[in-house]
C-alpha cells in the first residue's frame, strides 16, 4: 500500500545546507582579524568571492564582504593597506545549522537581508552559502518537481504501464 502524498516535500524533500556545501568544491576560504583589508581583498580577487569568514581560534569571529570594503574603507577615506579586518567586519553575523533546509535559509537571508550565509556544525563553520547558490538549488528542485509532477500526471491518466 502506497502512503498518499500530502506535501511537496514528501514528493521532493529539499536539501539540507551541509548537502549543499558538500556539493561545492571550493574549501571554505577565510582570514584572521589581523589581515589587512587589501590582503582581503587580493584573497577575494584572487579566489572570485565577494565574501570571507573572519577566523580567529578556529572560531567565527566575523564576516567581511566586498561591500563592507567598499562602505567601510572607500567611502570612509580608510588606507586598505594600513586597515585591519577586525575594524571593518561584521560581527553581529548570522549562521545556520547544517542540517537547515533551503526554505529556512532563504528565509533567514530575506529577513536579515543578507547575500551570504556561514552554515554551522556546532562552534564550527562547514562553509557559505550564497544566494546564488541557494537559488541554483531551488532552481533545480524544482525542474525535478515539475518531471515528477508530469509522471505522476501520466500514472493518474494511464495507470496500465502497457498503455505507454
Amino acid at each position: 500500500m502506497q502512503i498518499p502524498l500530502t506535501s511537496m516535500e514528501q514528493l521532493l524533500p529539499f536539501p539540507t545546507a551541509a548537502e549543499l556545501i558538500a556539493k561545492k568544491r571550493d574549501p571554505l576560504v577565510s582570514v584572521t582579524p589581523a589581515t589587512t583589508v587589501l590582503a582581503a581583498m587580493q584573497k577575494m580577487a584572487e579566489k572570485h568571492l565577494g565574501f570571507l569568514a573572519v577566523m580567529e581560534k578556529g572560531k567565527l569571529a566575523g564576516v567581511l564582504s566586498e561591500r563592507d570594503c567598499a562602505r567601510r574603507v572607500v567611502l570612509g577615506q580608510l588606507a586598505a593597506d594600513k586597515t585591519a579586518v577586525r575594524d571593518i567586519m561584521t560581527t553581529s553575523v548570522h549562521t545556520v545549522a547544517a542540517d537547515s533546509k533551503i526554505p529556512e535559509c532563504v528565509t533567514l537571508m530575506h529577513e536579515k537581508n543578507i547575500r551570504h550565509l556561514p552554515v554551522m556544525r556546532g562552534n564550527e563553520v562547514v562553509g557559505v552559502l550564497s544566494v546564488r547558490d541557494l537559488m541554483g538549488a531551488l532552481i533545480v528542485r524544482h525542474e525535478r518537481l515539475l518531471r515528477r509532477l508530469g509522471e505522476e500526471r501520466l500514472t493518474l491518466m494511464y495507470p496500465d504501464p502497457s498503455s505507454y
